[in-house]
């Protein structure tokens, strides 16, 4: 396999919905960080089951490169062990007074224009490899394929800007709290008001 293929393999991995969301949700739930590494290698053996099984059942797999069906999983479950480690972190920084709205705002704009602009190269990659048909929820199945600009619209595009928004919101949400005085600045400015 060239090593084009090798990264058309890792970033359908990655872009991949039925690998990122389980991935993202049993990291965020493990409390031990070999508790990430299990939840991966589950992911990955349900996902090539799941390709071997039901999508491709003639399919024999390349066991040469079986290990980097494990590395998409473990990204995406390292990254929700980390997210729920640095929520954690925050939510113990941060006041409990308002919200400031700029940063909630700030980062659901860039949110949906980071997020949407990655899921636009994911989509024009599969097209430029000829891939689409693959990924793309059924669009094998309709009787339109000629229309592939619109399916990347619709199945890449326009949830990435969604989601986009939706996670630079909630970052932003969690920034946009106001930070705690440190706890000696707060045990001298108590002495001082009494």
């Amino acid at each position: 396999m060239t090593i084009f293929g090798l990264f058309a393999q890792l970033i359908s991995g990655l872009a991949s919905p039925a690998i990122f969301v389980p991935s993202f949700v049993i990291g965020w739930f493990v409390r031990r960080w070999w508790q990430v590494l299990i939840g991966a290698v589950l992911v990955a053996v349900v996902s090539d089951a799941e390709v071997m099984l039901i999508e491709m059942p003639d399919a024999k797999p390349d066991w040469s490169t079986e290990p980097l069906a494990f590395i998409a999983p473990l990204c995406w479950c390292a990254a929700g062990f980390a997210m729920r480690a640095w929520s954690r972190r925050e939510t113990q920084r941060r006041s409990a007074q308002a919200t400031r709205a700029l940063p909630v705002v700030a980062g659901m704009m860039l949110g949906a224009v980071v997020t949407a602009a990655a899921a636009l190269g994911v989509g024009l990659f599969y097209l430029h490899t000829d891939q689409l048909e693959f990924h793309a929820f059924g669009l094998g199945r309709t009787t339109d394929t000629s229309a592939p600009h619109e399916a990347i619209f619709f199945q890449y595009l326009f949830p990435g800007l969604l989601l986009g928004q939706l996670a630079g919101g909630l970052i932003g949400r969690v920034i946009g709290h106001p930070r705690m005085p440190p706890a000696e600045h707060l045990s001298d400015t108590i002495a001082l008001s009494a």
